[in-house]
């Protein structure tokens, strides 16, 4: 068997909170969806999907890319944008829930407490690059990414997606986040402008 992601682009690790998620995600599409996406990946990779995922534990972060890739390449219908925000708002949803493993960093009506703590939430959960936090203003903030494993454009629509459900589970209404710069198009950092309501 193989998989659609057949380029190695990561190197670093990735804790089991974000795998989890995604199989998450990926269970939600319908049994039949999730066996298909299952089906196209190797062997070694069903064997740790198909068994118990341990959200503590560290996992390649190419794993998680062929993952993505691989729900995107199947169950997408055309619109790839959509399926990787939906990706990081289940996230978000997810990690943030009552019993998720994130819920204590959110509190209720203050966006800015969850996003002064998305460099910590990064590095707890990312071995290799970085993000910063910048407040902007009473209801904006600035986040950005430094370093890291490569990236495609794909890969930065899961922040922007998790970023905008955070927010809004945070109390933000009318929110809006928008990827300003872009590694992936050559900017030395992926930054993402964040305003609500």
């Amino acid at each position: 068997m193989t998989t659609t992601a057949t380029a190695t682009r990561a190197i670093g690790k990735v804790k089991g909170t974000l795998l989890v998620s995604r199989m998450n995600y990926l269970r939600a599409q319908g049994s039949e969806s999730a066996e298909r996406v299952l089906r196209r990946l190797t062997v070694a990779d069903q064997a740790l999907l198909r068994g118990t995922l341990d959200p503590a534990a560290w996992y390649p972060a190419d794993l998680l890319i062929r993952v993505e890739l691989t729900i995107a390449a199947l169950l997408a219908r055309g619109d790839r944008s959509a399926m990787f925000l939906a990706m990081g708002r289940h996230t978000a949803e997810t990690n943030l829930a009552p019993a998720g493993a994130h819920r204590a960093y959110l509190r209720e009506g203050e966006p800015h407490h969850l996003l002064r703590s998305v460099p910590v939430l990064y590095a707890a959960s990312h071995t290799s690059g970085s993000r910063t936090y910048e407040a902007t203003g009473p209801r904006a903030a600035v986040i950005r990414t430094h370093g890291g494993d490569e990236v495609t454009a794909d890969d930065c629509l899961t922040a922007v997606g998790w970023l905008g459900r955070a927010i809004e589970l945070s109390g933000g209404k009318a929110v809006k986040v928008a990827e300003t710069h872009c590694r992936a198009r050559g900017a030395a950092s992926c930054e993402y402008r964040c305003e609500w309501a």
